[in-house]
């Protein structure tokens, strides 16, 4: 299964789920419980050793990130 980033439109709470694409809408807030998420396009990297390289280039990871706060931004 694989893991999903939402965000709570509540109380901004944003975290990661596991779960199969049909439990996706009844994915709640830990947080407040609300049902009221969205589904954030993740990043996918892997790990070579030391370094951690992303699938998507950093100029094209920010720009589909709203916090700027995403391991492309860094």
């Amino acid at each position: 299964m694989p893991v999903y980033e939402f965000h709570c439109k509540r109380c901004g709470l944003d975290f990661e789920e596991l779960c199969s694409m049909d439990e996706v809408k009844s994915v709640r807030c830990p947080s407040c419980g609300s049902g009221q998420v969205d589904r954030r396009l993740s990043v996918f990297g892997f790990s070579t050793g030391s370094k951690t390289v992303s699938s998507v280039s950093s100029s094209s990871a920010c720009s589909a990130c709203t916090r700027r706060s995403c391991a492309g931004c860094r």
